[in-house]
């Protein structure tokens, strides 16, 4: 199957694109302790419902793992999660900060690493945008209580798909260009950011409160990263599904380069 989805050069060649799975713990019941690896299910029906393959890439503390698997894939996808252990950038853990989970820190940088080297699309989300932060060198606020110009509500605990607050977009972005339009309505499920930008990386949204919503790579084939949850508006929301469908283009369109 494999062999024959990407021999064939016209459109309806199907990407096979990578998630970034998680580990879930189950906490009570028949099965307490059991460790299941997973990602939400609107990150791949979104691929999906847009032509792609989606394949979830199961959490490993074996890195070379996680490399090889990127070798065979023709996009990546971050998916959300944990908050970024501030270690990795060189803070120490404020009260604000929330679980951690440093491996799988570990396991998204060599994910990223590897998708860089092959120059496949990257497409981040929430946790995703983070870890691509602080993988070029940036840092994030630990907490948005630390962040004094914030002042929008940013974890809004309630409908995942409802878009609660306004993002503005830099025009000549990927993201613009994705969706059609400058302003977006998103939801927004965070209480961590970016607070100094990594290397290479441009600021490509933000909410009106100045907080980042989206980076990008302007030297990169295909490179989105954005604060809030596409995949969850993706059902209901034409933006939602445009950006989707420009991530499955261009991975389609690596293929067939």
């Amino acid at each position: 199957l494999y062999k024959f989805l990407h021999i064939r050069g016209d459109i309806m060649t199907k990407p096979f694109i990578g998630v970034s799975g998680n580990i879930l713990r189950d906490n009570g019941g028949a099965y307490v302790d059991l460790l299941r690896s997973y990602v939400n299910h609107d990150y791949p029906r979104s691929i999906e419902e847009a032509g792609g393959i989606p394949i979830i890439i199961p959490f490993t503390k074996n890195l070379d793992v996680a490399r090889e698997t990127v070798a065979k894939l023709d996009a990546l996808l971050l998916s959300g999660g944990h908050d970024v252990s501030p270690l990795n950038y060189g803070e120490e853990p404020l009260q604000g900060l929330g679980d951690v989970f440093p491996e799988r820190d570990q396991f998204d940088f060599a994910l990223l690493k590897a998708a860089e080297e092959k120059q496949i699309p990257i497409f981040c989300i929430c946790r995703g945008i983070q870890i691509l932060n602080v993988y070029r060198g940036g840092s994030l606020y630990q907490d948005l209580k630390y962040d004094e110009n914030c002042t929008i509500k940013h974890s809004q605990n309630q409908t995942p798909s409802l878009g609660t607050h306004t993002v503005d977009i830099e025009f000549e972005s990927k993201l613009a260009s994705a969706i059609g339009r400058s302003t977006w309505i998103t939801n927004s499920h965070h209480h961590q950011t970016v607070k100094h930008v990594g290397k290479g990386l441009q600021v490509v949204a933000r909410a009106k409160d100045g907080t980042v919503e989206g980076l990008e790579d302007s030297s990169y084939p295909w490179l989105v990263a954005c604060q809030f949850h596409p995949e969850m508006m993706s059902e209901t929301d034409e933006n939602a599904k445009r950006l989707f469908a420009a991530f499955v283009t261009a991975a389609r369109e690596n293929i067939t380069k």
